[in-house]
């Protein structure tokens, strides 16, 4: 698996994020395809095959706790201990 740079981490993370705020304040068949979309690509970016897992292990190849607000993990049933885990 090729690692992706952290700036295409970032973007793709942020992209995720955007999709599931604009799904949660009006849903449609547009907005829930983009949150698909997202979800799938971080999933690729990641080698993961869930999004809960793709945002833990992108933090971790970030080296970083809390790219993702903690209300939005808590939106997609992640865990604060899971976080610890490595991937």
């Amino acid at each position: 698996m090729l690692t992706p740079g952290p700036q295409d981490l970032r973007v793709a993370m942020a992209r995720y994020a955007d999709a599931r705020i604009e799904d949660a304040r009006r849903s449609t068949e547009a907005t829930t395809r983009a949150v698909e979309d997202a979800a799938y690509t971080l999933c690729v970016m990641t080698g993961t095959q869930a999004v809960e897992r793709a945002l833990l292990v992108a933090d971790n190849m970030l080296g970083m706790r809390a790219t993702v607000s903690p209300a939005l993990r808590r939106s997609v049933g992640t865990r604060q201990d899971d976080r610890l885990q490595t991937a």
